[in-house]
This record gives C-alpha cells, structure tokens and sequence, in this order.
C-alpha cells in the first residue's frame, strides 16, 4: 500500500526569505506506522504565534501535533516517543510543562537536548513526534514516572522508559543516571567520566530491553550526542564493547546541551522486533578503523543500512562516500550531494529507494549552510514528499563535516 503523506507543501512557501524548493510534508502514514514533521511555534498555516514565548511556541507545536495526528486517523493516546529541542536550557520548565498540559495521561518515552538553533532563528523549541496506531490493544508502557522526581526538576512530566507496541520497542534517550534516577555517574567533565555515563547508559537499555522481552541483537540504529568531541572516542569504545558484532547503524553528534549540565552523553536507539522471524539485515557492515581514516579509535562495528521487515534505517550520511573517502572540503553543497549519493545507493541496496523515505533530518554546523543544502537534498527528493526536521548543531564526527543526513524508510509493498 502507497504511503499517506498528509498536508504537502513546498518549502518556498514557509520560509519565503530562504531560496529554498523543497517538497515536503506535515504526516506521513505508512501502515500504523505516523512520521510527523518536526512542529515548532508555527502554525499550520505557517504564522509564528510568539518570537519570544517558549511555552507559547511549545503550546502552538502541541496544537499542530493534535491536528495532524486526528487528520491521520489517530490521537495523542498513540505517540510512543517525543524527543524535544530547545536552544537554550532555561526554556526547559516552560516548554516540558505545558507539553505536559497535552500529554499529563500519556505516559510518553523522550529525548531532551539543547541545539545550537533551529530552522528560524526565532524557534526556540521544536517537537520530534513518533506515534503508532495500535494493531492488537494499547501499547504497553512500562516504568512510569514524573520527571519532578528525578534530580530536584520543577517539570511536572508524566513519562515512562519504555513504550512497546506490536512491531517496535521505543526507549527513553539514556544517560549516566541509574533508572530510578537516584545517582549519576561520572560527575566530573573528562572523558573518563563520559565513558562512565556510556556505560551506565548501556547497562540501563541491556535491563529495559530485556523486561521488553528484548535484547540488543534487535537494535537497528543509535544515535549518539555527546557534549564535546573529546568524549567521543572513550564512548565509543564503550559502545563498541557492549554491541560486539550486532552491527547498528548510527549517527554521532555534538550538542551544545542536554536535560542538566552534568550530563555528557546521551543515547537513542531505535529497535525493531524481529518476532521469531529472520534476523534484520545489516548491509555494508565495516569496522570503524576501516571507515575513519583519520585515525580515530572507536573499536565499534557498525553497519550503513539495517532493514527490519519494510523498516529501513540508515547510517547518517555525510560527505565521506560509502568507502570512507571523504569529499567537498569546505563545500557544504558538495558534501549534502554526497550524502544524498550514499542514501540513493543504500537504498537501493535495501530493496527500497527515494520514494520510500518517509523522514529526514537534516542537521547542519552553522545557518549558512541551510539553503546551499536544501536547495541540494530537495533536488533528489522532489516529488517525493518526506517530514523533515531541521538542526544546528555543535560538531559531527570530524570538524570537515559541515552537514549529515538521517533518513528512515519504509518498503512500500504493491
């Protein structure tokens, strides 16, 4: 069945000071499974309720996310996962309680990190949504809490650590705090301690996918923020112990914040149950030495693409092609037309292809790079419509990597 992409627009038509072209749209339904784009202060119709108001902006995002998940068939009651983005951490109480006003009921699993700055820079805070329309009951959600109870926070946020519903597991994004939130790890700010909080991270989604009735051999993606580039080899390694040879697919970045200041790293992982079928399969898979020519010591094995039934996930694509050569030094045009290459090419390899994508991320290092980079993404994607979310962001991998490109498919069958 094709997808459903919901309320299509044009790029050109949002950002009318940006040239920009890109066709994109506000829902995407493939099967049970909503993509929506990510929702900000703006309005459906594209109006900015408040320049200056996060709780405001927060309030319009949840109004918009209300909307679309209805015209889609579905509710609020459906969202599994709710990863929230703001550019500054005093905006944290306002937007978390007045998402919470939405979602009080609705014990919910969630990411918070603190970007360098969104698609305007008026945005202060934009709303990543992931709901599924239950096939068989409502879905399980497991370790419920308040996030008033955790570490002294003034957010009345009801959320929970797990949502399981029939064909994924959605985790909370993991740190180095133990799962009842009594003690954080690696209080200091070396990379000694962020391999501490990698490990405890671990430890905690090994527990919450084993009471899930899962395991990490079912893990198709991670992705992984750190807070400066000099934790990112001590963490990966950690990574690297803890996954052996499962092969994810990843995205690293670095962010200018997370939910407290002591927190260092944080990880999401997006896994797929293989329910007693065939394990997923993990195309192009490579050992970090091999990949890094720089000579980073990551000691991990990953994969370029994990397709889990129709679920296809893909390592984020950057300038590097898929050998490790890295390409458009300096050109951020040059180095999104590369990633674009790479996501063609894996697809393809997937059994899939363009018209199957269903949600991009694209994250850059500074504004300036927005339009050279979406005039270019939106000429491979044209006609095709996708949700999108738009970042800046502090670092990637390599200081030459300007720009990465997430994208999560879905193999449309006839």
């Amino acid at each position: 069945m094709p997808h459903e992409r919901l309320r299509k627009f044009n790029t050109r038509d949002v950002y009318p000071n940006q040239s920009l072209d890109n066709d994109m749209c506000m829902v995407v339904k493939a099967g049970n499974r909503l993509f929506l784009r990510g929702q900000t202060g703006l309005d459906l119709n594209q109006r900015l309720v408040s320049a200056e108001d996060p709780a405001a902006q927060a309030d319009q995002a949840m109004q918009n996310v209300q909307t679309l998940l209805e015209e889609a068939g579905s509710s609020l009651e459906h969202i599994c996962k709710v990863t929230t983005y703001i550019t500054d951490r005093a905006y944290r109480e306002p937007v978390y309680n007045t998402v919470n006003t939405y979602l009080r009921d609705i014990p919910t699993v969630g990411t918070g990190l603190i970007v360098k700055g969104l698609a305007m820079p008026e945005l202060k805070v934009e709303l990543d949504i992931e709901a599924v329309i239950p096939v068989s009951g409502a879905h399980t959600r497991l370790r419920t809490f308040n996030t008033r109870d955790w570490f002294g926070q003034a957010i009345d946020r009801t959320s929970c650590m797990v949502v399981c519903t029939d064909d994924e597991i959605f985790l909370r994004g993991q740190t180095g705090a133990e799962l009842d939130g009594s003690v954080m790890y690696g209080l200091g700010r070396t990379p000694g301690d962020a391999a501490a909080q990698a490990g405890k991270a671990l430890q905690n989604a090994k527990i919450l996918l084993a009471e899930a009735g899962s395991n990490l051999d079912e893990v198709c993606k991670l992705r992984v923020y750190i807070g400066d580039r000099a934790y990112r080899e001590p963490v990966y390694q950690v990574l690297g112990q803890h996954f052996g040879d499962v092969h994810p697919c990843s995205t690293g970045l670095i962010m200018r914040g997370f939910a407290r200041p002591e927190i260092l790293f944080e990880i999401d992982m997006a896994i797929a149950r293989a329910k007693g079928g065939p394990p997923h399969q993990r195309l192009r898979k490579f050992e970090t030495r091999e990949q890094y020519k720089d000579g980073q010591d990551l000691r991990c094995k990953f994969a370029m693409a994990v397709r889990a039934g129709d679920l296809i996930h893909l390592r984020g694509q950057t300038g590097s092609t898929l050998e490790g050569d890295f390409m458009g030094y300096g050109d951020a045009a040059a180095q999104a037309k590369q990633a674009m290459e790479n996501i063609k090419t894996l697809l393809e390899e997937a059994g899939s292809g363009l018209g199957d994508i269903c949600q991009i991320t694209t994250y850059i290092a500074d504004r300036a790079y927005r339009e050279p980079v979406y005039r270019t993404v939106g000429q491979y994607l044209k006609g095709v419509y996708p949700v999108g979310t738009g970042l800046i962001v502090d670092g990637f991998a390599s200081p030459r990597i300007l720009v990465e490109i997430d994208v999560v498919a879905v193999g449309q069958r006839s």
